[in-house]
């Protein structure tokens, strides 16, 4: 995934945005850094710093793909 793309963990329903996404040799598949908001994107500058986990791309729905 691009850096940008909106994503949702499907589990917690939490949204974000991917800031950093790589090939990772050790599972074969793309794993990513995500900037998670909640459960909403904010309107404007976020009231709350967002928090950074990595993820696998298949453990994430893609909600819109940067460009």
């Amino acid at each position: 995934m691009k850096p940008g793309t909106r994503v949702r963990h499907p589990d917690t329903g939490e949204v974000g945005i991917v800031v950093h996404s790589w090939h990772d040799r050790d599972i074969d598949a793309e794993d990513n850094y995500i900037a998670f908001f909640g459960l909403g994107f904010p309107d404007a500058e976020p009231e709350r710093i967002p928090y950074v986990l990595r993820y696998p791309t298949i453990g994430l729905e893609i909600l819109e793909e940067e460009g």
